[in-house]
């Protein structure tokens, strides 16, 4: 089968990644931050930092010593900035960062800041760019549902991962899509997850437990939970998914703090 999208979380295991598109933006949210090491790569990797409000002292707290802090000062802090100290907003601000006051209540900050994102770059260059999102899952059950539905609000043709210390998400339309895993890094164990549809009649290969379209996911019969890869002793597995509705892949990491 033809593919749509292809996908990979390599970029944050490794300095070059070959699956990455165009030039990646990195939004950091209110919650918690993985290790230094992958903050680091991302922000090299990132043509644009935008912290989101709270976010932007979650960054602030990650480092403790003053001049490993001052590599790392966002382009711009926006959203309504109703968390975001005013000392650490101002630490940032008179370091070069820019305030972007985003008030408009029937939006969240993360959506609102993706809406900001779109006017810096552009339409065409916000589809084709990669977009990180750091603090996006856990923590508050709320907040989570409504970081995964915004992803049903971006182009299709945009590649936007969420990602926690603990799993990476993003999410596959309807469609052909081909995933670069790499076991040394990141799984097995994954899933894919029919959130925000009815059903969805999936077919896969490179899993486990592939899916062979003989039966719909749903919350009402079964989802795709704890799969894994089919070849964890390979180094690079290709995991293929064909959806015929908007589906979302997780996969296992661990960026915590050692």
């Amino acid at each position: 089968m033809n593919t749509d999208m292809e996908w990979s979380s390599e970029f944050l295991f490794s300095d070059y990644s070959m699956y990455t598109n165009g030039a990646p933006s990195l939004l950091i949210l209110n919650y918690v931050l993985p290790r230094k090491e992958y903050i680091e790569r991302l922000w090299k990797k990132a043509k644009l930092k935008l912290s989101v409000d709270g976010g932007t002292n979650r960054l602030y707290n990650l480092f403790s010593d003053p001049v490993e802090r001052e590599k790392y000062i966002p382009d711009y802090i926006c959203g309504d900035l109703d968390s975001v100290k005013p000392e650490i907003l101002n630490y940032y601000l008179s370091r070069g960062s820019k305030k972007k006051f985003l008030y408009d209540q029937d939006y969240t900050d993360f959506q609102k800041s993706l809406m900001f994102l779109n006017s810096l770059e552009g339409d065409e260059a916000f589809v084709k760019n990669d977009l990180y999102v750091l603090g996006s899952l856990n923590g508050r059950f709320d907040q989570t549902i409504s970081n995964i539905s915004t992803l049903y609000k971006v182009p299709k043709e945009k590649h936007v991962y969420l990602i926690s210390n603990e799993s990476v998400v993003f999410l596959l339309n309807r469609g052909n899509h081909k995933i670069y895993c790499f076991p040394k890094y990141e799984g097995p164990t994954c899933g894919l997850l029919p959130v925000g549809v009815d059903e969805a009649n999936v077919m896969t290969l490179g899993l486990k437990w592939n899916l062979d379209g003989s039966f719909p996911l749903s919350f009402k019969t079964i989802v795709s939970s704890s799969n894994a890869f089919e070849h964890p002793e390979q180094e690079i597995n290709e995991v293929v998914v064909h959806t015929d509705q908007p589906l979302y892949w997780s996969v296992e990491c661990d960026l915590n703090e050692k």
